[in-house]
């Protein structure tokens, strides 16, 4: 769960107030989880003057409560970074994770207009996904192997808000990119993450574009990435004909309406907001990061009857607050 840490955290790399300067500090408390540097790098704190130029305040591991010393006094905006795995310089990355106007003294930090594009929030009703394998249905026909596939489009345009195929989310800045995915027991220690491509809007926020994976890995489709492919988001998990790594204990196909003992589903549907510089990872090697707005229960129902996306848990995206004393 993403939640502020209590008590102290410390920044490297941090500014030292020199005699003569304004002696006065930045106070943050930040709704931000542990990172792995190795993996995920770091979160720099940054202060914005008035004339647009930026100063870093020094990289932390993790949210809490951080107490900055501040060699100016000419601050008007405070902004959250994520910095890559050894970054040692003190230029922003395009990763901004939290952005606030500093009005009073104070300032909300948030993620809108952050991770996403000017003042636009997370969408409340993206739309719909759909259990379909368009991979095999040419050859297969309709139904096929539609438990083992996953992707974003309305197929009951009727109930959604656009009216349309499109599903609809929020743009995001360049430095971030959404990625869908398929969870097998979300939230347990043994949780199966896997991924179905990354994708991004156009300018209207209508998902209309493949994602980077095609049809993807698994459709038994050898040229996934360049078939003819579906104008949305998605994959098939049907075979392994490139005989790519894949998580023992998982059979093909894919059965995305598994049930467990107690007759609850194994698998949830989750978009998450990632890095964009992880655009091009090789393809199994994908982990999630921390923003999952969406995740809503696959559930059992059939071929042809959409699963709506529901509104995005926002405790889960980064927040906080700045103080200039």
């Amino acid at each position: 769960m993403l939640g502020a840490c209590g008590g102290a955290a410390g920044v490297d790399g941090a500014g030292v107030t020199t005699p003569g300067s304004s002696a006065r500090t930045l106070t943050l408390e930040l709704a931000l989880p542990h990172l792995e540097r190795a993996r995920e790098g770091r979160y720099q704190a940054w202060t914005v003057a008035g004339t647009g130029a930026r100063t870093a305040l020094g990289r932390f591991d993790a949210g809490g409560t951080l107490t900055i010393p501040l060699a100016s006094a000419d601050v008007s905006r405070v902004e959250i970074t994520l910095e890559p795995p050894g970054d040692a310089d003190d230029v922003p990355s395009p990763q901004v994770l939290l952005r606030g106007e500093v009005r009073g003294g104070a300032a909300e930090l948030s993620y809108v207009g952050a991770v996403t594009a000017a003042d636009v929030p997370l969408r409340d009703a993206p739309g719909q996904f759909t259990m379909f394998t368009p991979s095999d249905n040419d050859f297969a026909g309709y139904p096929s192997h539609e438990e083992s596939g996953v992707w974003l489009f309305n197929m009951l345009p009727g109930a959604t808000a656009q009216r349309d195929y499109y599903v609809r989310v929020a743009q995001l800045q360049p430095g971030w990119t959404y990625e869908g995915w398929m969870v097998r027991d979300i939230d347990q220690p043994s949780a199966i993450w896997l991924s179905y491509g990354k994708f991004v809007p156009d300018w209207t926020g209508a998902l209309n574009q493949p994602d980077d994976t095609g049809w993807g890995p698994f459709s038994g489709v050898t040229d996934y990435r360049t078939a003819r492919l579906e104008d949305f988001p998605g994959d098939d998990w049907i075979s392994n004909p490139l005989a790519l790594p894949w998580t023992n204990g998982l059979a093909l196909p894919l059965n995305l309406r598994e049930k467990n003992a107690a007759g609850a589903g194994h698998w949830t549907h989750v978009i998450t907001i990632e890095p964009s510089r992880d655009r091009g990872e090789p393809v199994t090697t994908e982990r999630p990061f921390f923003m999952r707005p969406y995740a809503d229960p696959f559930g059992d129902l059939g071929p042809g009857v959409p699963r709506t996306i529901s509104a995005p848990r926002l405790s889960v995206m980064p927040h906080g607050s700045a103080v200039v004393r």
